[in-house]
């Protein structure tokens, strides 16, 4: 387990549990399988740790490209030097069937 400590604990009006680590080692490593087995046996059996995901917009994006495809996801967490399964989903804002032949970019 790396150094660190927890920073913050705060609790959702949701009943969820938000909880802000020291260093991002530490986060990192609680985000692993067997940080997130020790964290999880410290909570208690109801108690599970959920990945927070963040929607991102692209603007322009060529509307060729193919993000239904089988690792597309992973091909661009590569190229831009991003964490393993950071990308959790892509789609389209605009679905393809409303776009006019014409349409260049999404």
């Amino acid at each position: 387990m790396p150094a660190g400590n927890i920073r913050a604990v705060s609790i959702m009006h949701s009943g969820g549990i938000i909880v802000e680590m020291e260093t991002e080692g530490l986060a990192t490593w609680c985000r692993s399988p067997d940080g997130r087995t020790a964290f999880e046996s410290h909570l208690g059996s109801p108690a599970s740790l959920s990945n927070r995901t963040f929607p991102i917009v692209l603007q322009y994006l060529p509307t060729q490209t193919k993000i239904e495809q089988v690792g597309f996801l992973q091909l661009m967490e590569h190229e831009n030097s991003l964490p393993e399964n950071s990308l959790a989903a892509i789609r389209w804002i605009k679905p393809p069937l409303r776009r006019t032949s014409q349409q260049q970019k999404a």
